[in-house]
């Protein structure tokens, strides 16, 4: 018989909630819902802390999102995994690490992100009810690599009283930052230590005047309590500004033009222009190559080969440029692109030898195989 426990978080907190789990090693799930009816999960076992997300229309949906928003896997890879997961037992990030789209371990790291962000969301209700029952919580964590609920508590507590010191200078995650100062500058004037100014290398290389605070969030993996703290310390350093508002327009005229240029409609774009494109090469070598040769120029026997290596390269180009302008980040390698930008066998010569690729500050480097 299953152990219920419900009640409303004005009579019996969250902290008083967790500690009780915590301390009898309950294993089961734990909901609360809020006043607007949104819906959280969390999910014990012998007390410690599996997984806690906001409860999405399918199993991990959550989850398979929060891959999307850290630049993990694409939304239209996403949609295809969901489309699998409806025919088979596995969820979607589940059936992405089977691709090997992602690993196991990766995977874990980003689903631990998500349990620290909602728990730092859900600890700031101040109202809505709560509902545990004891149930058997199925997952392929190690017991040892869980962290206790008083502890993850303790944590999160500490997350909401420390948010207080810094989050007026970033009072939304919606805000654009751009640099005023190099990153060897703030490095001088902040107070941070050696592991902290590493996580801010890693943030200071994500604002380029143009994506969110939340997008940087995601996408350095850090969540929103560690990448508002970097940022505040920035622009406490006058290491960063944030955009006036005239830029912000431009900026949201230029999003609006673009009609939002997301990954899907990007890759419409490309698989609708590289048609005309390769036609159009076609019927150009072919006038070419079987045209009189023009007096007094002679006519490469390989220009048609090199017309090919041509067209490839730029395709490949543009595919690292709408991989940076979907995420705003340049792929970490070509392989990055495979299976949504470009296909597969695209990612070598016709010879096979590999096409040089090196991402370089504030760009990417892309050259042809040598011939």
């Amino acid at each position: 018989m299953s152990v219920a426990l419900r009640g409303n978080l004005g009579d019996f907190g969250i902290a008083d909630v967790f500690q009780l789990i915590g301390q009898q090693r309950k294993t089961g799930v734990l909901e609360f819902r809020g006043e607007a009816r949104e819906r959280v999960q969390l999910r014990f076992d012998r007390g410690m802390v599996v997984s806690a997300s906001p409860v999405g229309e399918r199993t991990e949906a959550v989850l398979g999102d929060m891959l999307v928003r850290c630049g993990r896997i694409t939304r239209q890879r996403l949609r295809g995994l969901e489309l699998e997961s409806d025919a088979s037992a596995q969820t979607a990030p589940r059936l992405a690490v089977s691709h090997g789209w992602i690993d196991a371990e990766e995977l874990e790291g980003i689903e631990d992100l998500l349990t620290r962000e909602t728990l730092f969301d859900v600890l700031q209700w101040e109202s809505g009810e709560f509902d545990f029952r004891a149930q058997s919580v199925d997952h392929e964590r190690r017991i040892d690599s869980l962290l206790g609920a008083e502890q993850i508590l303790m944590d999160s507590l500490r997350m909401v009283d420390e948010w207080q010191s810094f989050s007026e200078q970033v009072p939304s995650d919606q805000i654009v930052f751009q640099r005023s100062a190099g990153f060897a500058d703030y490095r001088r004037r902040s107070p941070l230590d050696r592991t902290q100014i590493a996580l801010a290398e890693r943030v200071f290389r994500l604002i380029d005047g143009r994506i969110t605070v939340r997008r940087i969030a995601d996408l350095s993996l850090l969540g929103s309590f560690d990448a508002v703290r970097i940022l505040a310390d920035m622009r406490r350093c006058e290491a960063i500004e944030p955009l006036d508002a005239e830029a912000l327009q431009r900026l949201h005229s230029m999003r609006v033009i673009s009609v939002p240029l997301r990954r899907t409609e990007i890759l419409a774009w490309l698989a609708g222009v590289a048609p005309l494109l390769l036609l159009g090469g076609l019927l150009w070598w072919t006038v070419s190559a079987f045209a009189p040769p023009t007096p007094g120029f002679a006519l490469r026997s390989p220009a048609h080969a090199e017309l090919r290596d041509a067209y490839a390269t730029r395709g490949l180009r543009h595919a690292v440029e709408a991989h940076r302008f979907a995420t705003g980040a340049w792929p970490d390698s070509l392989e990055r692109l495979a299976g949504d930008l470009v296909a597969e066998d695209a990612l070598a010569g016709p010879a096979g030898a590999s096409y040089y690729y090196t991402r370089r500050d504030g760009g990417a480097l892309l050259l042809a195989p040598a011939r």
